[in-house]
């Protein structure tokens, strides 16, 4: 029987060395749509994150023990940060990812180091498939050469 072999740019990342691993194809349209779509998601909400960030921070009350005031609605705010986060990273790139990279841990911290450590990948993978269209090759310049 014939076969054939199709690569479809399937990237598999090991997780601090493994045993777990994520895998994506960034060269994906649907996968970019959902990563792109994470990113803008993101920026919308970080105007709001941060009015929200502002106005606990003013609060410089202390309560009976002498801590300020405004701890349990700070700790809620990156709470909800970090769950809207693992919610977006499970739907760009698969169910449990998030269990997978970061176990039970919220830390606004682990998401800005996901993101530093994928984004090169994503970013070679798009510019090799936007490359290809705006960069004439060898023939297409002798055809216009010939003219």
């Amino acid at each position: 029987m014939d076969k054939i072999r199709v690569d479809a740019g399937v990237k598999k990342i090991l997780i601090n060395d493994g045993p777990e691993f994520i895998e994506f194809n960034p060269g994906d349209i649907g996968f970019a749509e959902r990563f792109y779509g994470l990113v803008k998601d993101f920026d919308s909400r970080r105007v709001k994150y941060l009015e929200r960030s502002t106005e606990i921070e003013a609060n410089k009350e202390l309560d009976d023990s002498g801590l300020p005031a405004n701890v349990p609605e700070g700790l809620q705010l990156v709470r909800e940060v970090c769950e809207r986060m693992r919610e977006q990273i499970d739907v760009v790139f698969g169910g449990g990812t998030s269990q997978k990279v970061f176990g039970d841990a919220l830390s606004l911290d682990m998401f800005e180091q996901f993101f530093a450590g994928i984004t090169p990948f994503i970013e070679t993978a798009r510019n090799k498939k936007i490359a290809k269209y705006i960069k004439p090759n060898a023939k297409s310049k002798k055809r216009v050469a010939m003219k």
